[in-house]
C-alpha cells in the first residue's frame, strides 16, 4: 500500500453531513465529530487535512486519528468533560476509506461499552 494525498472533498464523501458529522476544526486541521443520539458521547475524527490548502500533510507527517470523548449531555452544543477513548490511527494509503469506516465502528463499539463501565461504577445517590 502506498501513501496517497486527500483532499477535503473526498474527506467530506466519506463523512457526510446528511448522515450525522459536523465539521469543525482545531488548529489547522479538520476535525469531523459525530455525536451518538443516546448517549452523551462523540466520536472525533481529526482528518489530516489542512484548512488552508484543502489537503492532507505531507507524507509521513500525519495520520488520521480517531477517538471518543464524553460531554455533559446528549445536547450536541454540551460541554465535552473528558476522553474516552485514546485516538488510533488510519494511515493514508489507498485503502484509507475502508479502514476509516471500520475504526470509526470499532471506535463506537468501544466508547459506548468504556461509558457504560464507567457510569456502573459511579456511586448512585
Amino acid at each position: 500500500m502506498s501513501y496517497v494525498k486527500i483532499t477535503k472533498k473526498e474527506f467530506d464523501e466519506k463523512l457526510k453531513v446528511d448522515k450525522g458529522w459536523i465539521v469543525n476544526h482545531s488548529g489547522n486541521e479538520y476535525i469531523y465529530d459525530f455525536h451518538l443520539s443516546k448517549l452523551p458521547i462523540i466520536i472525533k475524527v481529526a482528518s489530516s487535512i489542512r484548512l488552508d490548502t484543502n489537503k492532507s500533510r505531507n507524507k509521513g507527517a500525519d495520520a488520521i486519528r480517531v477517538y471518543a470523548v464524553e460531554k455533559e449531555g446528549v445536547d450536541p452544543k454540551a460541554k465535552i468533560t473528558r476522553g474516552l477513548l485514546k485516538s488510533r490511527r488510519v494511515y493514508r494509503t489507498t485503502n484509507w476509506r475502508n479502514n476509516l469506516e471500520k475504526l470509526v465502528i470499532d471506535v463506537i463499539h468501544q466508547a459506548k461499552m468504556v461509558y457504560v463501565k464507567r457510569k456502573s461504577r459511579q456511586p448512585k445517590n
